[in-house]
């Protein structure tokens, strides 16, 4: 990046869920900007084009695991500036089937997993000179879909915890803030996003499933010395989707 308010050199990154699809994009944003990335991820795969992402392996979904996350990045790295919560769940259930097991695993990998990172997160940051947070929301967040229940509660939850961690880390100059994707194009989407294609329907005012990449520079932003000013605020990138009005079938 030629434009030094986005220019990352020196910043030290954890990246969650950084194995494919909008977490993949996330590392190489950053790690091109001049960041050096730990990319966290159950399988260990690391985007291939940029020699500055180091892979670790750990299921969030695991309490125990993911208390160690933060410890391993941290020696790999030598300290923390931002810390991406990318990883979570995003398959959809009707009501009527929901059971605990279900919810439990929702509510760990979406909601405890993030917030857990924050703890073991907190002093390291707090250390920084550039300190910063991204919680990977959804659309989901505002406007929750049929077969959301648990998910869209998650994604509100980690919205007001993103409110409530940017006030408690404000004197340690910690900046807390959320991303909330619409229908965006990955491995897990792919069969939405081609029914959506055959079909010719308008999911949103772009008129198309978003890119990963542009999730990511939005995140790149936030975390960059040109969003310095932001904080402890949730923000859209859905292609107009909320703006333009419901449209719940790519969810069924």
């Amino acid at each position: 990046m030629t434009d030094s308010g986005f220019n990352l050199a020196g910043y030290r990154v954890i990246v969650t869920g950084a194995s494919s699809g909008i977490g993949a994009a996330i590392a190489s944003r950053l790690a091109g900007a001049g960041a050096r990335v730990v990319g966290v991820s159950r399988s260990g795969d690391v985007p291939q084009s940029a020699e500055s992402i180091v892979p670790l392996v750990a299921d969030l979904s695991e309490p125990q695991q993911t208390d160690s996350v933060i410890d391993k990045a941290v020696a790999i790295l030598g300290g923390l500036d931002v810390l991406v919560n990318n990883a979570g769940r995003g398959d959809w259930l009707p009501f009527a089937d929901l059971d605990r097991d279900y919810f439990d695993g929702y509510v760990a990998l979406n909601l405890w997993a993030p917030l857990r990172l924050c703890q073991h997160a907190h002093l390291h940051l707090a250390a920084s000179d550039n300190p910063s947070v991204v919680m990977m929301g959804s659309v989901d967040a505002e406007r929750p879909s049929p077969g959301s229940v648990v998910y869209g509660a998650t994604k509100a939850a980690l919205s007001a915890a993103t409110v409530a961690l940017s006030k408690e880390w404000m004197a340690e100059g910690i900046r807390v803030n959320q991303v909330n994707p619409g229908l965006v194009d990955t491995p897990l989407t792919s069969a939405i996003v081609e029914s959506l294609d055959e079909s010719g329907e308008s999911i949103n005012i772009a008129g198309r499933a978003g890119l990963p990449d542009e999730v990511a520079g939005l995140v790149h932003y936030l975390v960059a010395p040109v969003g310095r000013f932001a904080n402890g605020a949730s923000f859209r990138v859905d292609g107009g989707a909320l703006a333009l009005g419901p449209f719940d079938r790519w969810h069924q």
